[in-house]
């Protein structure tokens, strides 16, 4: 049976629990209108679905071939309202077991769009996918474990240390150690990789790493140092996929080959966000996500874990404690279908407005309802480079005890060995058990000092790291509740990015760095329709884009420097004195042909830089743009973007890949100071104008497919 693809696609967004991330593709608060759809959608069988035409990209046929025809025509004719009993009913755990590999993503995407919260959780807490290993293995039913995620703002080696063996005193990090790097150039990532390995290797941790940059500069990483695992975000639609990594899914396949553990990131919302949901909603999305690692896992064999960051991206996606905990819900069961082993990111960035009580609710209920296989675990709620909330240290020790699960055995007997784990596996956390740690490891790289001078050495960077404004060394209430310390120091954070938010560039700063510059608008109304509606800042406003076309005549300049507000002007207020004056030196003295006149962004994104260059017609954009309110730092960003392709024409345009961009991330005070972000963005440029391309392509050696 031939289907009318925009009815089809019409019916599946509806049928949808509303999120905001649907409102622009058909999704419906109407319960009339939604309960039409699942009527309708119920009565599609999966053969129908599996050839239906959702989109004719890699990802649609990647999806095909991760399927097993005979059991996919042995299921063609159950419809999707008898897949729903099926998966509630007694024998459903057995039953996916036998045709899970013939379940296509559009209908596992389809049947929970029928399903309630409570019937998805029902189906949650049968489904696992544990991982090879001994006792309580990773992903099994009586496991529950945690990715230690130990940011750095400025990727300090001594920052990222302590994070880990705090979180281990806490009993985190049994599923993987993953690190955000701050810097994604690949000296930074070799740095980084180095530093993960010698953690694991001296405390004989069984356990994985990773850091997340992306999986074409681990490719190139992994000729200098031993890259554990490998590392990408997914998405359902090439486009989208093409626009994070300047890959299609053959070619990320390619590149994963050469890694013995992978791990892969999605989020419902990310396509849609990004102009490339080519009309699907975000739960078919995310469920067609789940298809390319599912592909991806069957075709390499490497292990492999996928992580949902459930509520990243901010109000255009999510808006409430309520619709996170959905997403969270048909999240898990779509990756459980798949036969993946997921963990959840809970999380909410400071502009989506959730408080942080309601997230802690949220999680708790997500954990015992989802039944993931593990959560983040960060030093506070409050992740000190990333600038989100998200899972502490100290709520892991609460959700075990809360589910009666604990971490994987091989773990669990590890961190008994070392002394920060009784043998009841209750966490002996504290500055104490740290320093027992440190000391530890330290030994095991040779250091000769005396066990009592090493421990003396840890409490007192513990001590120096909590007077930087760390969630270190505060220790923990009865039944590992927050201090109060703790409390304040979050809501300082959570006040400070509020007001970030909101905060405007100051004239005075602009006079003093910038006596040349064009103040411009983006359609953003205010800053209330600016942070809920992204595409309202990814545009010159129509008067503005017309001074903007004619600023410079006939004699056009190389680099074009702009100035955006982003989501935290004070970035700029604080940080362009030391980095614009310098940064316009520098490129000049290099030789480059720099325009004499900023141009200044109100309300703009990173896209509004793609805008300009279009309008410009130049050949290369610096976009420095105040980024990641909640970190308690004003943070600053640069995107460097060459607008030429190799034969020298134009690519400018609004909707160009973010993968063609280079992003010099994390400059403040106390990550990336501006001298050395400078010379980075220095270099970014004379590579991108030596090799004409920016972006993932620049100097990898990887060409985009």
């Amino acid at each position: 049976m031939a289907f009318d693809r925009e009815e089809l696609l019409r019916t599946f967004a509806l049928a949808n629990e509303f999120k905001e991330g649907d409102a622009t593709l058909g999704g419906t608060r109407d319960e009339r209108l939604r309960a039409s759809a699942r009527s309708a959608l119920g009565a599609l069988t999966l053969g129908e679905l599996r050839a239906a035409a959702f989109v004719e990209d890699g990802v649609s046929e990647a999806l095909d071939a991760a399927l097993d025809r005979r059991l996919a025509a042995e299921i063609s004719n159950l419809t999707v309202a008898g897949l729903k009993r099926l998966l509630l009913g007694e024998g459903g755990a057995g039953w996916v077991r036998r045709y899970r590999d013939g379940l296509g993503s559009e209908s596992i995407a389809a049947v929970v769009k029928l399903m309630t919260n409570d019937e998805l959780s029902a189906v949650a807490r049968k489904l696992f996918n544990p991982l090879p290993g001994e006792g309580v293995a990773v992903g099994s039913p009586g496991h529950f474990g945690s990715r230690l995620q130990p940011n750095s703002p400025g990727d300090d080696e001594e920052e990222i240390l302590f994070s880990v063996l705090e979180g281990l005193t806490y009993g985190c990090g049994d599923v993987i150690l993953g690190l955000n790097p701050a810097g994604d150039d690949l000296e930074t990532i070799v740095r980084l990789e180095e530093l993960l390995r010698s953690v694991v290797e001296r405390l004989q941790l069984p356990t994985r790493y990773c850091v997340l940059s992306d999986i074409v500069k681990q490719s190139s990483a992994r000729q200098r140092v031993k890259v554990d695992v490998g590392f990408q975000s997914l998405a359902g639609t090439s486009k989208a996929l093409g626009g994070m990594v300047g890959l299609d899914v053959e070619g990320v396949m390619e590149l994963a080959r050469g890694f013995e553990g992978l791990y892969f990131e999605t989020g419902q919302g990310a396509e849609v966000t990004n102009g490339a949901a080519e009309g699907l909603d975000m739960v078919t999305l995310e469920a067609r996500t789940y298809g390319v690692a599912r592909h991806v896992g069957k075709r390499t064999g490497a292990w492999m874990i996928v992580n949902d960051v459930a509520g990243f991206i901010g109000p255009e996606v999510f808006r409430t404690g309520e619709q996170l905990l959905r997403a969270c819900l048909e999240d898990t069961v779509m990756a459980k279908l798949h036969g993946l082993t997921m963990g959840l990111d809970v999380c909410s960035t400071f502009h989506m407005g959730v408080e942080p009580s309601e997230l802690k609710r949220v999680t708790a209920e997500v954990v015992e309802r989802a039944a993931p296989a593990y959560l983040m675990a960060v030093a506070g709620n409050a992740d000190p480079m990333l600038g989100y909330l998200t899972t502490s240290f100290r709520e892991h020790p609460q959700l075990r005890a809360r589910t009666r699960k604990s971490i994987s055995t091989p773990m669990r007997r590890r961190l008994n060995e070392l002394g920060v784990l009784d043998s009841s596996g209750r966490p002996r956390a504290g500055a104490e058990s740290v320093a027992a740690l440190y000391a530890a490891y330290s030994r095991a790289g040779g250091d000769t000092r005396t066990d009592e001078a090493l421990r003396a050495e840890a409490l007192k960077k513990v001590e120096t790291l909590k007077g930087r404004g760390f969630d270190l060394g505060l220790g923990r209430a009865e039944g590992f509740e927050a201090p109060p310390a703790v409390g304040a120091r979050l809501e300082m954070i959570y006040k400070h990015a509020r007001r970030a938010l909101y905060s405007t560039i100051d004239e005075g700063v602009l006079r003093e760095v910038s006596p040349k510059h064009l103040r411009v608008l983006t359609p953003a109304r205010d800053r209330e329709h600016y942070l809920s509606e992204p595409a309202a800042g990814e545009l010159l406003r129509p008067e503005d884009a017309a001074r903007v076309s004619t600023l410079y005549g006939a004699r056009l300049p190389q680099v074009q420097l702009v100035l955006s507000d982003g989501l935290n002007a004070d970035a700029l207020n604080e940080n362009l004195r030391a980095v614009l004056p310098r940064l316009r030196r520098e490129l000049t003295e290099s030789g480059l042909h720099v325009g004499e006149v900023n141009l200044v962004l109100t309300n703009g994104r990173v896209r509004a830089g793609y805008h300009a260059g279009e309008l410009l017609g130049v050949d290369l954009i610096v976009h420095l743009i105040g980024e990641r309110p909640g970190t308690g730092l004003n943070t600053l960003s640069a995107y460097v973007t060459y607008g030429r392709d190799a034969a020298g024409k134009s690519r400018w345009s609004p909707s160009l890949d973010h993968a063609c961009t280079t992003a010099v991330c994390g400059i403040n005070a106390k990550g990336k100071r501006a001298d050395a972000a400078v010379e980075e963005i220095r270099a970014c440029v004379s590579r991108a104008f030596e090799e004409r391309r920016s972006g993932v392509a620049l100097g990898s050696g990887f060409k985009k497919r």
